[in-house]
Protein backbone atom coordinates (compact mmCIF):
# COMPACT_ATOMS: atom_id res chain seq x y z
CA UNK A 1 0.00 0.00 0.00
CA UNK A 2 0.92 3.39 -0.96
CA UNK A 3 1.88 5.88 2.13
CA UNK A 4 0.13 8.71 1.72
CA UNK A 5 -0.46 12.39 3.66
CA UNK A 6 -3.91 13.09 4.89
CA UNK A 7 -4.13 16.55 3.32
CA UNK A 8 -6.23 18.23 0.98
CA UNK A 9 -5.04 20.26 -1.35
CA UNK A 10 -5.98 22.99 -3.60
CA UNK A 11 -5.14 20.56 -6.50
CA UNK A 12 -7.73 17.81 -5.32
CA UNK A 13 -10.88 20.19 -4.98
CA UNK A 14 -12.74 20.01 -8.16
CA UNK A 15 -13.32 23.93 -9.99
CA UNK A 16 -13.53 23.28 -13.19
CA UNK A 17 -17.10 24.55 -14.51
CA UNK A 18 -16.83 21.88 -17.40
CA UNK A 19 -16.67 19.02 -15.43
CA UNK A 20 -19.12 20.13 -12.64
CA UNK A 21 -21.77 21.01 -15.75
CA UNK A 22 -20.85 17.55 -17.08
CA UNK A 23 -21.73 15.85 -13.96
CA UNK A 24 -24.80 17.03 -13.29
CA UNK A 25 -25.85 17.06 -16.87
CA UNK A 26 -25.62 13.26 -15.75
CA UNK A 27 -24.03 12.09 -19.20
CA UNK A 28 -22.08 9.10 -18.45
CA UNK A 29 -22.41 9.38 -14.49
CA UNK A 30 -22.71 7.09 -12.02
CA UNK A 31 -24.08 7.29 -8.46
CA UNK A 32 -24.63 5.97 -5.20
CA UNK A 33 -26.37 6.89 -2.00
CA UNK A 34 -25.77 5.76 1.72
CA UNK A 35 -28.25 8.34 3.71
CA UNK A 36 -27.00 11.59 3.99
CA UNK A 37 -24.67 11.37 1.54
CA UNK A 38 -24.92 10.85 -2.29
CA UNK A 39 -21.79 10.67 -4.68
CA UNK A 40 -22.38 11.32 -8.02
CA UNK A 41 -18.88 10.46 -10.30
CA UNK A 42 -17.72 10.41 -13.56
CA UNK A 43 -14.10 8.49 -14.46
CA UNK A 44 -12.38 11.06 -17.08
CA UNK A 45 -8.94 12.79 -17.58
CA UNK A 46 -8.82 15.89 -14.79
CA UNK A 47 -6.31 18.69 -15.16
CA UNK A 48 -3.84 17.24 -12.14
CA UNK A 49 -2.20 14.61 -11.08
CA UNK A 50 -4.25 13.56 -8.49
CA UNK A 51 -6.49 10.78 -8.74
CA UNK A 52 -9.49 12.48 -7.74
CA UNK A 53 -10.87 15.55 -7.47
CA UNK A 54 -13.67 16.01 -5.67
CA UNK A 55 -16.51 18.81 -4.90
CA UNK A 56 -18.63 19.01 -1.38
CA UNK A 57 -22.44 19.99 -1.41
CA UNK A 58 -24.67 21.19 0.86
CA UNK A 59 -28.03 22.44 -0.64
CA UNK A 60 -29.65 25.50 0.87
CA UNK A 61 -32.27 24.11 0.79
CA UNK A 62 -32.46 21.70 3.17
CA UNK A 63 -29.76 23.35 5.35
CA UNK A 64 -31.30 27.13 5.91
CA UNK A 65 -28.24 28.46 8.09
CA UNK A 66 -24.74 29.22 6.68
CA UNK A 67 -23.09 28.40 9.53
CA UNK A 68 -24.64 24.81 9.28
CA UNK A 69 -24.13 24.48 5.75
CA UNK A 70 -20.35 25.67 6.38
CA UNK A 71 -19.80 23.02 9.52
CA UNK A 72 -21.51 20.19 7.52
CA UNK A 73 -19.12 20.95 4.31
CA UNK A 74 -16.02 21.10 6.62
CA UNK A 75 -16.75 17.84 8.67
CA UNK A 76 -17.45 16.14 4.84
CA UNK A 77 -13.59 17.13 4.01
CA UNK A 78 -12.21 16.30 7.27
CA UNK A 79 -13.71 12.49 6.41
CA UNK A 80 -12.70 12.60 3.27
CA UNK A 81 -8.77 13.93 4.05
CA UNK A 82 -8.75 11.05 6.39
CA UNK A 83 -10.14 8.06 4.20
CA UNK A 84 -9.11 9.39 0.72
CA UNK A 85 -6.56 6.34 0.70
CA UNK A 86 -8.51 3.86 -0.12
CA UNK A 87 -9.89 5.59 -2.63
CA UNK A 88 -6.29 7.31 -4.50
CA UNK A 89 -5.01 3.74 -3.93
CA UNK A 90 -7.28 1.47 -6.13
CA UNK A 91 -7.75 4.41 -8.65
CA UNK A 92 -4.09 4.52 -9.08
CA UNK A 93 -3.94 0.91 -9.39
CA UNK A 94 -5.99 0.91 -11.99
CA UNK A 95 -4.38 4.20 -14.09
CA UNK A 96 -7.69 6.30 -13.94
CA UNK A 97 -8.81 9.40 -12.59
CA UNK A 98 -12.35 10.21 -11.04
CA UNK A 99 -14.26 13.61 -10.68
CA UNK A 100 -16.65 13.41 -7.94
CA UNK A 101 -19.51 15.64 -6.15
CA UNK A 102 -20.65 14.98 -2.84
CA UNK A 103 -24.36 16.16 -1.93
CA UNK A 104 -25.81 16.28 1.52
CA UNK A 105 -29.08 15.35 1.71
CA UNK A 106 -30.29 15.51 5.00
CA UNK A 107 -32.37 18.04 6.57
CA UNK A 108 -30.61 18.52 9.94
CA UNK A 109 -27.13 18.34 10.83
CA UNK A 110 -26.46 14.36 11.91
CA UNK A 111 -23.65 13.45 13.95
CA UNK A 112 -20.36 13.12 12.84
CA UNK A 113 -19.62 9.30 13.20
CA UNK A 114 -22.83 8.72 11.16
CA UNK A 115 -21.82 10.89 8.42
CA UNK A 116 -18.05 8.95 8.27
CA UNK A 117 -20.16 5.92 8.42
CA UNK A 118 -22.39 6.98 5.52
CA UNK A 119 -19.44 8.42 3.44
CA UNK A 120 -16.99 5.03 4.11
CA UNK A 121 -20.20 3.26 2.40
CA UNK A 122 -20.74 5.36 -0.49
CA UNK A 123 -16.56 5.75 -0.98
CA UNK A 124 -16.81 1.82 -1.01
CA UNK A 125 -19.62 1.56 -4.17
CA UNK A 126 -17.70 3.94 -6.03
CA UNK A 127 -14.50 1.83 -5.96
CA UNK A 128 -17.15 -1.11 -6.76
CA UNK A 129 -17.91 0.22 -10.02
CA UNK A 130 -15.82 -0.33 -13.30
CA UNK A 131 -15.44 2.74 -15.62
Amino acid sequence: MISHRHTFSKGEKLCTEKIISDIFSRRLTKSAFSFPVLAIWRYQELPTPFPAQILFSVPKKKIKQANQRNRIRRQMREIYRLQKNMLYDSLSLQRLQCAVVIVYNAQESIPFAQLENAFKEVIGKVLATKP
